[in-house]
C-alpha cells in the first residue's frame, strides 16, 4: 500500500509540468489537407520538392505544416499523389528510408490512425537528436507526422510533447 501511494505521489509530482505545458496546445484543423493535429502554437506552412519514384517526373511537392517549440519541431508533411497510380507501400518505404539514414534505428513498427495503416519509426542521430515519424498513405495522400527532438532543446513539454503530438493527430475525410 505504501509503495502504491509513493508511486502515485511521484507520478503526480512529475505530471504537473507536462500537464501545464500541454495546456497551451491547441487543435488546428485543415480539412482541405485531410487532417487535424494539436500543435503548441499556430503552425507555419511551407512547400518543398521531394524525390519520389512514384511521381512521373521523379519529384513531387510536399506541403509541410510545422511549429518549432524551443528547438523541437512538430510537423505534418503531405504529398498528393492523386491520379498518379502511386504504390502506397513504395511511397511509405521511400520516406522511411530517408528517415533511417539519419542515425540508429530505435524501432520501426506497424501503426494505425483512424484505421489507416502505416509505420511508426524512431531514429536516434549521432548527436542525440531523435526523429519520430508516423508515415501513412491515405486516399492517395502520403502523410509524414514528424517530431525532431534535439538532445539540447527548450521545449517546455519535454518528451511528452512527442506523444501529445502523435496521439492527437486525426485524419479528416474531405476527399
Amino acid at each position: 500500500m505504501q509503495l502504491r501511494l509513493f508511486l502515485f505521489a511521484v507520478g503526480f509530482a512529475f505530471s504537473g509540468p507536462v500537464a501545464m505545458a500541454a495546456e497551451n496546445w491547441r487543435e488546428f484543423s485543415y480539412p482541405e489537407a485531410g487532417f487535424s493535429a494539436y500543435f503548441p502554437g499556430k503552425p507555419a506552412i511551407a512547400e518543398r520538392l521531394l524525390q519520389s519514384s512514384q511521381s512521373p517526373g521523379g519529384t513531387i511537392m510536399e506541403r509541410v505544416y510545422f511549429f518549432d517549440e524551443g528547438g523541437t519541431v512538430y510537423s505534418v508533411g503531405i504529398v498528393d499523389f492523386t491520379g498518379m497510380g502511386a504504390d502506397a507501400d513504395i511511397a511509405v518505404n521511400e520516406v522511411a528510408a530517408g528517415v533511417t539514414v539519419l542515425g540508429k534505428l530505435a524501432f520501426d513498427i506497424s501503426s494505425y490512425i483512424n484505421e489507416v495503416h502505416g509505420r511508426r519509426i524512431v531514429v536516434t542521430g549521432g548527436d542525440g537528436t531523435s526523429y519520430t515519424d508516423g508515415i501513412f498513405y491515405n486516399k492517395e495522400h502520403l502523410y509524414q507526422i514528424k517530431v525532431i527532438y534535439p538532445a539540447n532543446n527548450g521545449d517546455p513539454a519535454g518528451t511528452s510533447g512527442i506523444n501529445q503530438f502523435l496521439v492527437n493527430f486525426q485524419f479528416l475525410d474531405p476527399f
